[in-house]
């Protein structure tokens, strides 16, 4: 994708997040209704929540009845057509006490972690959306859930701490119409006792043994420009600056000769995933403190961890790393031939410096 190409794609992307953000939606609104109910249970499925202190990276079963699977039939025109069942949104999250978008409430007032919401949807209405130009069917099937034709459904979801809490917020499982569907008889909610505090269950904070932002300006068009997010699991994470960071696995280095391993897996995305693409597992190859950074990336630009390839990204400079010592600030320089195209046109300017952190003896 040349640099042209990705501006259209980026302006696409823009475009449609703007226009989306301004459309007057027509809802199908239903009359409020008593029998759309949701029952949380702790991971077993079978014993109550009730108040039971629920920490990060437990698990919760939400049990639903009573959700109408043809209802919801408008609101965002993506990811689901116009006239096809939306469908509705099972999250965990810290809600304001006004968060009900029936009521008007913005989505600002629910905040959650992607991660922790879950999508409700007939196999017959996702059977509808779109695979082409977009993959749309495969952005909800990373969330979706079905909804079968009785109005029941079955949701785990593994609690996580939202980035932004709004004022007053409870914690909870709520569930609304999904993609701009307002409905008010769906929009259940059970309060959680949930700590913050970490639990058995909580994943290890990723270390920061390889510290790098990709470029300067990576994180602000990933996050500003197309509308989207960055998210690190499995011993990556993403810091409050926008760097990435992984956890070191293995080192063999000798006289500034050998490689370094790091574990984690970064995903990139757009507003509603029309782009997203994964760095995963870095490796350094270093000969004479000379240093090549490769990564696995995605095969296309919206299938994520989906499919994965290694690829070289970058050139550093580590004259200085010896058999393992700090790096601060290692000039890199991008590779050619960096896929997926998206990837690519992210890659075009300057790469940011490296940081490697290592163990003190």
């Amino acid at each position: 994708m040349s640099k042209v190409t990705f501006r259209v794609f980026v302006g696409f992307v823009v475009t449609l997040v703007l226009a989306l953000s301004g459309i007057a939606t027509t809802t199908a609104t239903a009359a409020p209704a008593t029998t759309a109910q949701i029952t949380v249970f702790r991971a077993d499925g079978t014993t109550p929540v009730g108040q039971s202190v629920i920490h990060p990276g437990d698990t919760l079963v939400v049990k639903g009845a009573g959700f109408d699977p043809n209802a919801n039939r408008y609101g965002l025109p993506v990811p689901v057509p116009p006239g096809v069942p939306h469908g509705t949104f099972i999250a965990f999250g810290a809600f304001a006490p006004n968060w009900k978008p029936s009521a008007g409430a913005p989505e600002s007032a629910r905040a959650t972690n992607r991660s922790a919401v879950k999508w409700a949807l007939a196999p017959s209405a996702l059977a509808q959306v779109p695979t082409a130009p977009f993959d749309l069917r495969r952005t909800i099937r990373q969330q979706w859930v079905p909804l079968r034709a009785d109005g029941s459904f079955t949701a785990k979801i593994v609690a996580t701490t939202p980035k932004t809490i709004p004022a007053g917020a409870r914690y909870g499982i709520y569930t609304y119409g999904a993609a701009g569907a307002d409905n008010p008889a769906q929009e259940r909610s059970v309060p959680i006792n949930y700590s913050t505090a970490p639990g058995p269950n909580t994943p290890a904070e990723a270390r920061r043994d390889l510290v790098w932002a990709y470029s300067p300006s990576f994180h602000r068009i990933v996050t500003q420009t197309a509308g989207g997010g960055i998210s690190g699991s499995d011993g990556a994470g993403v810091d409050p600056r926008g760097n990435l960071t992984y956890t070191r696995t293995s080192s063999n280095l000798r006289n500034g000769t050998g490689e370094i391993r790091y574990r984690g897996t970064i995903v990139a995305f757009s507003r509603f995933h029309l782009a997203e693409i994964a760095l995963v597992d870095p490796v350094i190859r270093v000969r004479n403190g000379r240093g090549v950074l490769s990564m696995a990336t995605s095969t296309t630009n919206m299938n994520g961890t989906d499919a994965l390839r290694r690829v070289d990204i970058a050139d550093v400079d580590l004259s200085s790393i010896g058999n393992g010592s700090d790096v601060r600030g290692a000039a890199a320089t991008f590779r050619p031939g960096i896929t997926p195209e998206v990837l690519a046109a992210l890659s075009m300017g300057p790469a940011a410096p490296l940081t490697l952190n290592f163990p003190q003896n």
